[in-house]
């Protein structure tokens, strides 16, 4: 099976001319028939059947519509499709071709670009990889498969190259739309038929008794209430110790949803983001599973791995039986490429197996950080300072938090002295207020935090921006919600120096103190609960006058150095107009 289907692929890649000319044609038809067509490794699958029923469409009708193949939604979808005149007709005037050739194109095309619904998901084949790599079957001769929302069949045809004795389930939330997978897994079992195929169906359709080796799923991220309400209430769910009231959180149901049909011996991968790892409301489904053994390892992925997203994902691998968790961050592993990054899986492989880059963490140590599982919290736990937490020395508040249609209602032209500060107005290398509005403080009517001394302003999100805001004069603020104003404490003003403080979360050591507590899919932010736990250095007062004194005067000479770039492109300018203006060339 493994060299059949390495010799099609490889086949395919030395025929892309005739592979495009295929495309070509069938791209014309589509033109003149612009209703819903499929691409053409759908049509390559349906004239390789279309071939092996001895060229009778009505053969073929019978055997798409086969009581076998466990999928009622794509039998009629399929059926409905094959009756069209143009498609019948593209079907029998192709049926010269080679099944090889069929059959690779049938495997291994794939559009572009993937989109979301039609299977993106499995679109890095890097990422393929590596979830392959952790389920570890390699020294298994036949196993149970179960994958979750597969398509469109590239990881399927990678395992049944390597394990011909495949049992193989898949569910969708639209089986009927996974004709692409459907087609492959119906190839796959023709071609190798000691691969034997459970159907595509829809998670409610899933016998419950039924238990598999091992287990891949991609959960929906972000799930609507419709999508999950598609997932059935098991008892065995129940039995994990986890009441359905209380999996709120959608990625977690249908984690536990498969994590109930694991064999005891087996083992489980799946993909998840970064809330699901660290979200509060969700803290009890974390514990119980930490606490019952069920979590092997989490690993950290490089970001940017699939082109429609850049949510952050975290590979986890469940199984029975596990004293602690191994926590992996993998982030910086990855080979750039022009759209996307790749994982360097020998990498990471490597440092699965490296104590000293891959952190083992045993239950009680996750317990004291309150059962957050991402990697970061752990990786970067050799990299906290002895210090005083923040908490401790500072006065931290959060800034006014309101909306950008409330706020209208509050700004004004009025000069009414107490000034509102965006977050932009902070993006520089010092805090600059002379543009931000006016506001009217007597409509706001809300507990707020004026700030009219100077003030250390820190990004509640990424990317965490750390600057002085320098208050001049008489000039009163307000932060706005997406920043903490932070003052030290009337009793440590003589210990610390608040510009210190704002520069050390600029460093290095600073960012992977925040990193470790940075909770979000696409924006990351920080808690103020989290902020005051963060270490500062203990540094004498005079060590700390000398580092702001010294990084003061860069400042000053920097800004010097702007102006005298800024006088000498005007003069440039100015010569450039002189020399080229109307009436001074000849």
């Amino acid at each position: 099976m493994k060299k059949t289907l390495m010799d099609l692929k490889k086949m395919y890649f030395d025929y892309q001319d005739k592979v495009r000319e295929f495309k070509r044609k069938w791209s014309d038809i589509c033109v003149t028939n612009s209703q819903k067509n499929y691409d053409v490794n759908v049509m390559s699958a349906l004239i390789y059947f279309y071939k092996q029923c001895g060229m009778d469409s009505r053969l073929l009708n019978k055997y798409l519509g086969n009581n076998k193949i466990n999928n009622d939604g794509f039998g009629v979808t399929m059926k409905a499709y094959i009756t069209k005149d143009y498609v019948q007709k593209f079907i029998s005037d192709n049926a010269y071709l080679d099944d090889d050739f069929l059959l690779g194109v049938a495997f291994f095309y794939d559009e572009q670009k993937l989109y979301r619904e039609d299977g993106a998901r499995e679109d890095n084949e890097s990422l393929n990889t590596l979830l392959e790599e952790l389920l570890g079957y390699d020294s298994l001769d036949a196993f149970s498969f179960l994958q979750g929302n597969a398509n469109p069949g590239r990881i399927l045809v990678d395992i049944a190259s390597k394990i011909p004795l495949l049992n193989y389930t898949a569910y969708a939330m639209e089986p009927d739309r996974m004709v692409v997978l459907q087609l492959r897994a119906l190839l796959l079992q023709r071609i190798q038929e000691e691969m034997t195929l459970g159907g595509i169906v829809q998670p409610k359709s899933l016998v419950e008794n039924k238990l598999f080796d091992r287990i891949l799923t991609m959960p929906i991220w972000r799930p609507s209430t419709k999508v999950m309400e598609r997932f059935p209430e098991r008892p065995s769910i129940s039995e994990l110790g986890i009441p359905e009231s209380k999996v709120n959180d959608g990625e977690w149901q249908e984690i536990l949803f498969n994590f109930s049909l694991l064999e005891r011996k087996g083992k489980m991968v799946t993909l998840v983001t970064n809330s699901t790892l660290a979200n509060s409301l969700n803290s009890n489904i974390r514990e119980y599973l930490v606490k019952n053994g069920l979590i092997e390892t989490i690993i950290e992925l490089p970001d940017r791995l699939l082109e429609y997203t850049g949510i952050d994902l975290y590979a986890v691998v469940l199984s029975y039986g596990n004293k602690g968790v191994k926590f992996l961050d993998a982030s910086q592993a990855y080979t750039e490429q022009r759209r996307r990054k790749d994982i360097d899986v020998t990498t990471v492989l490597e440092n699965l197996d490296n104590p000293e880059i891959c952190r083992f963490e045993s239950i009680e140590s996750i317990a004291r950080e309150g059962y957050n599982l991402l990697p970061k919290r752990y990786t970067l736990k050799t990299n906290i300072i002895d210090g005083v937490p923040l908490g401790e020395i500072c006065n931290i508040s959060r800034g006014l938090v309101i909306s950008s249609k409330e706020l209208d209602d509050f700004v004004t032209d009025v000069d009414t002295g107490v000034r509102y500060l965006y977050t932009k107005d902070a993006d520089g290398d010092a805090v600059d207020y002379s543009q931000s509005p006016f506001i009217d403080v007597e409509k706001l009517k809300r507990k707020f935090t004026l700030l009219d001394n100077d003030t250390w302003l820190l990004g509640r999100t990424s990317p965490f921006r750390s600057n002085m805001l320098y208050v001049e004069g008489n000039d009163k603020l307000i932060a706005n919600g997406n920043q903490f104003s932070i003052t030290i404490l009337p009793k440590y003003k003589n210990q610390y120096l608040l510009p210190y403080l704002a520069l050390y979360f600029n460093s290095k050591a600073g960012r992977e103190q925040i990193e470790r507590f940075a909770v979000g899919q696409l924006i990351k932010s920080l808690s103020l609960k989290d902020l005051k736990t963060l270490k500062i250095p203990k540094v004498s007062i005079e060590k700390q006058k000398e580092v702001v004194d010294r990084i003061r005067m860069i400042e000053t000479e920097i800004k010097t150095i702007k102006e005298e770039l800024k006088t000498l492109n005007k003069q440039k300018e100015l010569i450039v107009e002189e020399e080229f203006s109307i009436g001074n060339t000849c």
